[in-house]
């Protein structure tokens, strides 16, 4: 079945269900399946302010999930048994050691209306609470997208979705992409509904006057500040091809500076060129004054995304972009406020990003508010009435079961 992803939801025809009746306050169990004590990762930080907007909407939302650093934060629960598996590159926290008895008793002390489960085929956290909590209403968000993988992996996920999607009663993908690779192992219907961005949160900087040029000077003489965010040693990111084009720019003597954000994981550091700062992985304060700071976002990713969220980021702090042209990009990018290049390619991106800074000022401002207003639309405000669209639904289906967990014989309760 194809997926919906015009969902205009009619309020006044909602199921009746004890718990969406009146629209009153849903008791939610927002659920990652990585460890959230890492810093970034595009998954986590959709779960943070999709809890955040549902509060506003006056939700009680739990955020769940391992964690590989205990936390005592307000409405947030983390387990242990986090382990890194390596993976492109890159460090992967995943919670595969995660205790089930201490899931049992989570659940067994917590009641909840929904269990919205973020990569449900990421083991073992999303395994045990499906199955340990089997009355409550469950919702799945499918995030990942891969382009090709191995016969193992793909039996693996199929096997996974036969234990878990009996129980799971209503599916989101976050694109086009994400949905066609969920629907090899979820065969019900799906919704998308996309990443989104806090568009209160990355702002455009204040407009201020510009200064008259000094005599003799052009208008544009300042260096254009490019900005790359993403984990650098993980190859899906483009991070080399980046590196490469920079230094081309630079021979080029072309006015450029470049700042670098992210982990290296098991990377070496970025190479010394002039005009280029790594300042490694950075709090969210940092890295949203360095979005409005720079002149130019980049966006140089390989493949495997299946949506770009780094680009609502930079779009919503009102910059042009100069991505990769691959799918999950292609789901974001505007027309005139975008350049997309040659995916792996380091000259394609050098052009690019030299027809980007070799335009006017002006220019560039200009397609930053074009972006900026695409943006919009994904404020999770406006996409956290939608999700909780597919809440209500969920509880429909799951109705008249008991919001009470399923635990394992000989359990106190």
């Amino acid at each position: 079945m194809a997926p919906r992803n015009d969902i205009t939801p009619d309020r006044s025809s909602d199921p009746a269900t004890p718990a969406a009746v009146d629209h009153g306050r849903l008791r939610i169990c927002m659920m990652v399946t990585y460890d959230m004590a890492s810093p970034g990762g595009g998954v986590k930080q959709h779960a943070l302010h999709l809890a955040a907007s549902l509060r506003r909407l006056g939700d009680e939302v739990t955020l769940v999930g391992p964690s590989s650093v205990p936390t005592d934060e307000p409405d947030v629960h983390s387990f242990s048994g986090v382990v890194n598996i390596p993976a492109n590159g890159s460090d992967n926290f995943l919670g595969l050691f995660v205790s089930p008895r201490a899931i049992a008793t989570f659940f067994r002390e917590h009641s909840f209306d929904v269990i919205h489960i973020h990569e449900p085929l990421q083991p073992a956290l999303s395994y045990w609470s499906v199955w340990l909590t089997r009355k409550i209403a469950h919702v799945a968000t499918f995030h990942a997208f891969a382009e090709a993988e191995g016969f193992v992996l793909r039996w693996a996920r199929k096997v996974w979705g036969l234990m878990m999607f009996p129980w799971i009663q209503r599916a989101i993908a976050v694109s086009e992409p994400a949905a066609r690779y969920a629907r090899d192992a979820w065969h019900r219907e799906l919704t998308i509904i996309p990443n989104g961005v806090p568009t209160g949160i990355f702002t455009p900087p204040a407009p201020a006057p510009l200064p008259p040029p000094a005599k003799g000077t052009a208008d544009d003489s300042a260096p254009v500040k490019l900005l790359f965010v993403g984990r650098i040693g993980d190859i899906r990111k483009g991070a080399r091809f980046l590196f490469e084009a920079y230094a081309a720019l630079i021979a080029r003597k072309l006015p450029v500076t470049l700042d670098v954000i992210g982990e290296l994981g098991q990377a070496e550091p970025p190479p010394e060129l002039p005009g280029l700062t790594y300042h490694g992985a950075v709090g969210f304060d940092q890295l949203t004054a360095m979005y409005r700071a720079c002149d130019v976002f980049v966006a140089p990713s390989t493949g495997q995304e299946s949506f770009g969220i780094v680009l609502l980021e930079a779009m919503a702090s009102g910059k042009p972009v100069v991505c990769s042209d691959i799918e999950g990009y292609r789901q974001v990018a505007t027309t005139e406020g975008s350049t997309l290049v040659t995916p792996s390619n380091a000259k394609a991106l050098e052009d690019g990003i030299a027809q980007v800074v070799q335009t006017d000022a002006e220019t560039r401002r200009r397609h930053g508010e074009i972006n900026r207003r695409h943006a919009e639309q994904f404020d999770y405000d406006r996409l956290a009435e939608r999700v909780r669209h597919e809440y209500r639904l969920a509880i429909a289906a799951r109705a008249p079961a008991a919001a009470q967990p399923i635990l394992p014989a000989g359990s106190e309760r």
